[in-house]
């Protein structure tokens, strides 16, 4: 069975919700918006986050597991990502004034590094096992972005992450038909089209406005990022302009099957 596990579903935190972060698999995670929580005491056995943009919810428990299972880490932590990313998170967050720099910092009992950063290429497949696979493509948002593509034995979920245009999203899709679901953002009621628009998020309205370019009409479609405060109000509007599109809207501990 293909599945990925949404640790993190929404676009920020709430007394029971969190941010964005996807389980690939025991060693792999798709962002670090919420791992400590969910993962408890397997945060320390993750050696690979693979970032999608260096924003805080998205980022933010890459500084808690590796403090509260510093004892426990037993091998590096690999954190890959765009360039323009890892600089962010080297020189604006784990930076020794933010939180400590883990990258000076040895593991516990041994002379490996706490962490490690590692680059990665557009449209590059990286092999995580046997069968599995990710890569990244370029997004829209307002700092350097990508989304991802996750496939598992011939079969691939994608992944948006935060982004406004859905130009390369709708073509990589239309493109491949190893890809069965895709993960989209949605982050403010239409109401707030501007807030949206100016912080390259989307809108119900604007996201099922701009997958009409979509040929394909059988993808399972999972809205996650919606800020907890709009859910009811964007749950009504999600229902009113899906038209016939597949649409489910992701919690945190949900698994998607592809």
């Amino acid at each position: 069975m293909n599945e990925i596990t949404i640790l993190g579903a929404y676009g920020t935190k709430g007394e029971d919700v969190g941010t964005s972060a996807f389980y690939i698999d025991e060693k792999n995670v798709l962002d670090a918006g919420n791992l400590l929580i969910p993962l408890k005491e397997r945060s320390a056995e993750i050696e690979f986050i693979w970032l999608s943009h260096s924003h805080l919810d998205h980022i933010i428990d890459i500084a808690y597991i590796l403090d509260s299972y510093f004892a426990a880490r037993k091998k590096t932590l690999k954190i890959r990502g765009l360039p323009q990313t890892l600089q962010a998170v080297k020189e604006d967050f784990l930076n020794d004034r933010i939180w400590p720099d883990f990258s000076s910092i040895t593991l516990f009992g041994s002379d490996l590094k706490c962490v490690e950063y590692e680059e990665i290429e557009f449209n590059k497949k990286y092999e995580l096992s046997s069968g599995t696979y990710i890569e990244a493509y370029k997004t829209d948002h307002t700092v350097p972005s990508c989304g991802y593509i996750i496939t598992k034995k011939g079969s691939s979920v994608i992944i948006s992450s935060d982004t406004y245009s859905l130009d390369s999203t709708i073509e990589i899709i239309d493109s491949r038909e190893d890809i069965k679901s895709l993960v989209v953002e949605c982050s403010f009621p239409s109401r707030m089209e501007k807030l949206a628009i100016d912080s390259k998020h989307l809108t119900p309205k604007i996201l099922f406005e701009k997958l009409k370019a979509m040929k394909n009409r059988k993808i399972d479609i999972y809205i996650n990022h919606i800020k907890p405060l709009f859910l009811e109000e964007m749950t009504e509007e999600i229902e009113r302009f899906q038209g016939d599109y597949k649409v489910k809207i992701l919690e945190d501990g949900r698994k998607i099957i592809f």
